[in-house]
């Protein structure tokens, strides 16, 4: 049973040899399918010759059926040994890259999107697998430690494909290229000694309240709470396009592909310096993730949509993917910690699954929508994801007002 705990295997810090490995993972897994998700607008749409809205329903195919393949991850990470599950899922993502030997659009497309199923597939089970390896008094600096790396994965991707773009290597070939890390990913899943620690959560007086950084509420306040958030993580999910919106917005209006990736380099080192900053602080995880999180992702679309339609040149550009990164290193820190805190220990990995299944549906409609209305005006389509980002900020506003209300006198004194 997945679930089982056994007694740790000695003392650990923050950063013990389990935590180090499903970080390294997480950053040899993103070093290479995200040197895909750079390119995969520029193959789609400028080498292909593709409209937007085929490369919107491509994603929309990758992230709605994903939606489902983080549930059932989710569900099998609680059923059977988490490992056991998140390598199976880990395995299959080289999928996206053997894309690279093939012209048509629809078995790229295919190929690509059974590669983002077998991502959504592993990650509940990998995230649980991290909580259980790890303290609870630690558990916000391990995931902030977990993006710093997933991300800056994503960012040694962007450079090496800027590279293969300036010595004219084809999209195709940097598709292939792209196998070699996400197999070293493996590896590292692999090597995990997976003995967790005694479960605990803040309700169980095991771990003193001032060493977490969420308030002690009855279980079925957290299961509202709970549900909250999913509801918010879905409408969040409404605003969070692919960054290959910005990068052919870049790419297109500066006539340089090289330019247009370098957006996505721009939004992946900033998330994952805010993922460790972020993680290292001590903001309370439901009011940093509808400000940090939701609400800037919102600035931060905002600006891309004024930057397109005034012509502002790279500057604004650079600073509306700035501010997504920083949000999104916000969004993947707190979400799970939140959801770590809510779910109970027997259920954590099927939590993690419903929070990624919520995001999905969000991304499957987000990138629908994106994809037609970007077709038609691209500035728009960026007002849309401002909205949608801000209501989701909303909910969780409104979440935690009601709290505060309802419960005052649990509010931990951290700002």
């Amino acid at each position: 049973m997945a679930g089982s705990i056994h007694p740790p295997a000695g003392p650990y810090g923050w950063l013990n040899r389990n935590v180090l490995l499903l970080s390294l993972s997480a950053f040899f897994a993103d070093g290479g399918y995200q040197a895909v998700t750079s390119i995969f607008s520029l193959l789609i749409i400028l080498n292909m010759k593709e409209p937007p809205y085929v490369y919107g329903l491509l994603l929309a195919l990758a992230f709605g059926g994903g939606s489902l393949f983080a549930f059932l991850g989710g569900k099998a990470g609680d059923r059977y040994n988490r490992k056991t599950v998140a390598l199976v899922g880990n395995l299959l993502i080289p999928l996206m890259s053997l894309a690279g030997f093939f012209s048509n659009v629809w078995i790229i497309g295919i190929l690509f999107t059974l590669g983002w199923w077998a991502r959504f597939f592993r990650t509940p089970a990998r995230r649980a697998m991290l909580v259980e390896v790890s303290k609870p008094e630690h558990r916000t600096k391990v995931f902030g430690f977990l993006h710093a790396l997933d991300v800056g994965g994503g960012l040694i991707a962007v450079v090496y494909v800027i590279i293969l773009i300036l010595y004219h290597v084809s999209y195709h070939d940097i598709l292939v290229v792209s196998i070699f890390p996400i197999l070293l990913s493996s590896v590292c899943l692999a090597l995990v000694h997976y003995v967790p620690f005694a479960v605990t959560s803040p309700s169980t007086g095991t771990v003193p309240a001032s060493k977490v950084q969420f308030p002690q509420y009855p279980p079925r306040i957290n299961r509202r709470i709970f549900q909250f958030v999913l509801l918010a993580a879905t409408l969040f999910g409404f605003s969070y396009y692919a960054l290959g919106f910005p990068i052919l917005s870049v790419a297109e209006s500066q006539a340089s592909a090289a330019l247009g990736v370098l957006t996505f380099g721009i939004y992946l080192g900033f998330s994952s310096a805010a993922g460790y900053v972020l993680g290292s602080s001590a903001l309370r995880p439901i009011r940093a993730l509808w400000t940090t999180g939701y609400a800037l992702a919102g600035v931060g679309s905002l600006i891309i949509g004024v930057s397109y339609l005034v012509d502002s040149g790279l500057l604004l550009f650079y600073l509306g993917a700035a501010l997504l990164g920083i949000a999104t290193g916000a969004v993947e820190t707190f979400e799970p910690v939140l959801t770590s805190y809510l779910v109970q220990s027997g259920e954590l990995s099927g939590g993690m699954g419903l929070l990624g299944m919520s995001r999905a549906l969000g991304l499957f409609v987000s990138n629908v929508v994106m994809g037609v209305i970007f077709t038609v005006d691209q500035p728009d389509s960026y007002f849309y994801a401002c909205v949608t980002a801000i209501l989701g900020a909303g909910i969780l506003a409104l979440t935690e007002y009601w709290l505060h209300r309802k419960f005052a006198s649990k509010i931990p004194s951290a700002s």
